[in-house]
């Protein structure tokens, strides 16, 4: 029995081709949203990581200099915190003040290892 070797033309690739064109057709509209939502959150990211800038600044400081509602900048403040792009600092008032976590580039990193 010797196999028939599949060429560029075959049929099973064809359909294949015609399933991804029809599933990427009826996906178009929610591909798009999530990639707009993606670059909505990376400009209120950095509109944030703006505001708090060398200093830092309280949610309300971030409030008033992005002009988003206090709930989202809470919630990204809060995912920023616990993936390590912000630290929590002493208490401004009744709010704590967030400040961002020095980046260390891959030079500074080479030579902590050495």
């Amino acid at each position: 029995m010797s196999e028939v070797p599949m060429t560029e033309n075959s049929p099973e690739k064809d359909a294949r081709k015609e399933a991804m064109k029809e599933l990427r057709k009826a996906r178009k509209q929610k591909i798009a949203a999530a990639t707009a939502r993606m670059k909505e959150q990376k400009k209120a990211i950095k509109s944030i990581k703006e505001a708090l800038g060398t200093e830092g600044a309280t949610v309300p400081g971030v409030v008033e200099q992005t002009g988003m509602p206090s709930a989202e900048v809470f919630w990204y403040l809060a995912t920023m915190k616990k993936y390590g792009e912000i630290v929590e600092g002493d208490k401004d008032g009744g709010y704590f003040r967030y400040k961002l976590v020095a980046e260390e580039t891959p030079q500074e990193e080479v030579a902590q290892e050495s």
